[in-house]
């Protein structure tokens, strides 16, 4: 999915939704159920791409789902925002220690 930044994503699939006759709770429920992770990707001065940020999803006390910045390029190393911890919990977590893909 094409974005300008990880934070539109929401946006971004309340458009696609919307045009598939879909309503902005449902689309959040289906957001929040399939997806953990955003990553923004963009081209670096050699035209390679490279991960910019990184943002978790969580849901807003109305039910929406939002993103929570993670992880941002910095100048030369990635820098911890405040959605650090949630994203550490997930790659800690039995899915990636030999759960269903282990």
């Amino acid at each position: 999915m094409h974005a300008n930044a990880a934070a539109g994503v929401p946006a971004r699939l309340e458009a696609l939704g919307t045009a598939a006759g879909l309503d902005r709770a449902a689309l959040h429920s289906q957001l929040a159920a399939a997806l953990s992770v955003v990553l923004h990707l963009v081209r670096d001065r050699a035209g390679r791409r490279r991960i910019a940020e990184v943002h978790v999803l969580e849901r807003d006390p109305s039910g929406l789902v939002r993103t929570v910045p993670a992880l941002r390029w910095g100048a030369e190393a990635f820098v911890h925002e405040r959605g650090w911890e949630r994203l550490r919990g997930l790659l800690d977590s039995e899915f990636f220690e030999g759960g269903r893909h282990g």
